[in-house]
């Protein structure tokens, strides 16, 4: 059996004397580092634009089914009617993923030409057990987070009732209706969720513990109603409705307000990490 010679005296083939000992010490010294600090510290990275390209696809191939169901059906249906039935109810599904798709492929396009040169990562459609899929999770170097849900209802208002902590949507002709399930509340689960069990997207304990933005946007022709100004919180020189209640803190704004928010939302946690 062939044995590693301890060397304690210079060679020709060793010039110095090597303390073998004291080499393994600071390897393991290294290991435990690495398994600690440094590995912690480490974020496997997003590949932003692939999502987004896959996103794109399914957007088309979803398009393109539903011309095909759709025309089919009407088709069918002269002769069957619950042949029709089902190939529209196939169609509808579809139709309702495509909106999700699309509305989320513009999301990514708009955060991406803004933010892409700071190091942006975006990762849409993250599911959480019990809860819909998360929209989209952003992250930035830094271990800066911030979490987007996208809803609409079409031509109404969104509004807040504070008494009540809970959202209401107003139509012209259908007057005031709860909104349920309660976006807000979902948004905080899947926010907790994600912490809890996706600790890796944060890169250690201190990522983790990080303000993460809950972010609820309200999308298209759906828009914000005017809310108290105490309803407001200033990021920057911008303001931004929030919603702080039970259960958890979230921002709702609007679609057209995405880029200004982010931007905002970075100075505010730029300002935040400042020694006093």
């Amino acid at each position: 059996m062939v044995t590693t010679p301890f060397l304690q005296q210079p060679s020709k083939d060793y010039p110095e004397t090597i303390d073998n000992q004291a080499v393994l010490k600071e390897l393991a010294t290294v290991q435990e580092r690495l398994s600690t600090e440094e590995a912690s510290e480490y974020l496997a990275p997003i590949d932003s634009r692939v999502s987004l390209q896959q996103l794109e696809v399914e957007r088309d191939t979803l398009a393109t089914l539903i011309t095909s169901v759709g025309s089919a059906s009407i088709i069918v249906g002269l002769t069957t009617f619950s042949v029709a039935l089902l190939g529209l109810l196939l169609a509808w599904k579809s139709t309702t993923r495509l909106e999700k798709v699309a509305r989320i492929t513009i999301l990514i396009t708009a955060i991406l030409e803004e933010f892409e040169s700071l190091g942006v990562e975006t990762l849409p459609f993250l599911k959480v057990p019990g809860y819909q899929p998360i929209d989209l999770f952003v992250r930035f170097p830094g271990k800066e987070f911030l979490l987007f849900a996208v809803r609409s209802f079409g031509e109404s208002k969104i509004v807040y009732n504070e008494s009540k902590q809970a959202l209401y949507y107003k139509r012209v002709k259908n007057g005031l209706k709860k909104w349920q399930p309660d976006p807000l509340t979902e948004l905080s689960e899947q926010a907790y969720w994600l912490r809890k069990n996706k600790r890796e997207l944060f890169g250690n304990s201190k990522g983790v513990r990080k303000p993460m933005a809950k972010v609820l946007v309200i999308w298209g022709k759906t828009q914000l109603d005017e809310h108290q100004e105490h309803l407001y919180a200033p990021l920057g020189d911008q303001k931004f409705l929030f919603i702080s209640r039970e259960g958890g803190a979230c921002y709702v704004i609007h679609q057209n307000q995405i880029c200004d928010f982010v931007r905002a939302w970075l100075v505010h946690r730029q300002s935040q990490e400042k020694p006093a």
